[in-house]
């Protein structure tokens, strides 16, 4: 994946691997990490498969809590929700898949997974 970058009056041009830093490091991640994920088992993946046959309403709301690094007042205005919408359907994650949001392991592998389901 590269990104192209538009530049003023020179048309196109494209980024150089070293350009894109850690996004480029984050999808090499995910490619290896695929395969393990598609035969995977357990709360998360539970969560994910279960919730994107439905809609992904959970995943999209645990990507915006992961990627506003917890603050809940930011992802719900990211999801343009209340917080207190936002904070019941993370109590759903734990409470119906027993997912602890908590829990740091937990988080890594829920940011790789909802990432990996985008």
């Amino acid at each position: 994946v590269v990104r192209v970058l538009r530049g003023r009056g020179s048309g196109p041009r494209h980024a150089l691997a070293a350009d894109l830093g850690p996004a480029l490091d984050v999808l090499r991640v995910l490619d290896a990490v695929r395969p393990v994920w598609e035969r995977g088992s357990g709360p998360v993946y539970d969560l994910v498969h279960a919730d994107l046959a439905a809609g992904g309403e959970l995943v999209r709301s645990i990507a915006a809590y992961l990627d506003a690094a917890g603050d809940v007042g930011r992802a719900a205005r990211r999801l343009v929700l209340h917080p207190n919408t936002l904070r019941y359907r993370l109590r759903r994650v734990r409470e119906r898949f027993g997912v602890d949001l908590d829990d740091p392991d937990t988080r890594l592998l829920l940011t790789l997974a909802v990432r990996l389901a985008a």
